[in-house]
């Protein structure tokens, strides 16, 4: 997947890499374009997959004395950076050899630049930032706890009003209406906070199977050992004279 930061076409970064007009490669832009590795041809044709999205189909054939491999892949027509696109054609070409290393006959530059630059890779890029997400985890009986008090906090709150988690490196807070459900917890603090609704927090995980609970937001998402609670993400929450429950 690309964000909607991409904006440079991938057509024309191939012919930055070398690619050439090829007439025999089928193309919804004519010509196609084609790499010779020297260990194979690679064409690139313009075309819109089975989702019914226009990419760009990557086809060859690796042929040896004993074997012979189809090699098959797409990339989107707009990508974020020249690196990042030489180091997907790079990842695809990768997969498609032998020791899932791809090792052409001859030095090309853009395939060395694209192994130094995996990490620019979509879902590299994802799952970092995943990784980064606000979390911490607490133990499980002080959960228990917690979220026992939150909910006779909810019972006697309106349902429309909303839930505030926020989380400082030590403590995790839950302000409802005035009052602070706090429990200690590990992890690095949240520059975020986490707004949901009283109604969409009526219901709680019943058990809980690990000693130690991760507390996380997702997107749009508060994730507690599990269970999902969608919500709103807010600035940082300013101190104030609530009473801890």
């Amino acid at each position: 997947m690309v964000t909607d930061q991409a904006t440079i076409a991938t057509w024309d970064l191939l012919k930055e890499f070398g690619f050439q007009a090829d007439e025999k490669v089928i193309s919804d832009i004519t010509p196609g374009l084609s790499f010779d590795f020297g260990l194979f041809k690679l064409s690139a044709s313009c075309v819109t997959n089975m989702s019914f999205s226009e990419i760009i189909l990557f086809t060859g054939v690796v042929a040896t004395q004993r074997t012979l491999a189809e090699v098959m892949f797409e990339l989107p027509r707009i990508v974020k950076s020249r690196e990042q696109c030489a180091a997907w054609i790079v990842w695809n070409l990768d997969r498609h050899s032998k020791g899932q290393v791809f090792k052409p006959i001859f030095h090309i530059g853009w395939v060395e630049e694209g192994r130094q630059n995996q990490r620019l890779l979509p879902w590299v890029v994802e799952m970092a930032v995943f990784g980064s997400r606000p979390r911490c985890t607490v133990r499980r009986d002080w959960l228990r706890l917690a979220l026992k008090t939150l909910g006779e906090h909810l019972a006697s709150a309106s349902i429309d009003n909303s839930a505030l988690f926020s989380f400082d490196g030590s403590i995790l807070s839950i302000r409802l209406d005035g009052k602070v459900v706090a429990l200690p917890g590990d992890g690095l603090p949240w520059t975020v906070c986490f707004n949901v609704q009283g109604r969409k927090l009526r219901h709680f995980p019943k058990r809980f199977m690990q000693e130690h609970i991760e507390v996380s937001i997702w997107e749009s998402r508060l994730s507690i050992d599990g269970a999902v609670y969608k919500g709103t993400i807010e600035p940082p929450v300013l101190s104030g004279p609530l009473r801890i429950q």
